[in-house]
């Protein structure tokens, strides 16, 4: 699941490079590379349960406390890893870099489509938490200065 914002005033789009290789191409166009280390957020996180059919062997992978055991009789399921949390997100590196344009000037709004930083973004009522994917910001002459509010980016869900 995605929480997007979108780029409704048009700004300028800073782009993320994810992978080294990319990243040096970037720097080689004349693009500045602002690393940024990749700190997964505790907040960000997904639930899940794993059960397991008596008869078969087979599991399955449930993330609704709704759906209880599905696939049949209930008795014929087993919970082999009760519910948990664990952060969602996988990244290649521990780091990424944004990608700023040479005639960028200080003050100037932009609009980040693959944000580094963990913001929540979204919320489900039984307890998933989704980072936000991408946000404006505020170029300062040296860094980024995300414009995030809870209030305004996050969407809660409820399900």
């Amino acid at each position: 699941m995605k929480a997007i914002n979108r780029n409704i005033k048009e700004l300028r789009v800073i782009k993320t490079a994810r992978r080294l290789e990319d990243i040096n191409i970037a720097a080689k166009l004349g693009f500045r590379p602002l690393i940024k280390q990749i700190k997964p957020s505790k907040k960000i996180r997904s639930k899940y349960a794993v059960i397991q059919n008596k008869k078969t062997g087979e599991i399955q992978t449930i993330g609704d406390y709704r759906i209880g055991r599905t696939g049949g009789d209930e008795s014929d399921y087993e919970i082999v890893i009760d519910w948990t949390y664990h952060y969602p997100y996988k990244f290649e590196l521990p780091y990424a870099a944004y990608l700023i344009p040479k005639d960028i000037k200080p003050g100037e709004r932009v609009f980040i489509e693959d944000l580094i930083e963990d913001f929540v973004g979204m919320r489900w009522n039984q307890g998933n938490t989704y980072r936000l994917e991408s946000c404006e910001a505020i170029w300062n002459g040296s860094d980024l200065e995300i414009q995030y509010s809870a209030r305004k980016c996050t969407t809660k869900i409820f399900g």
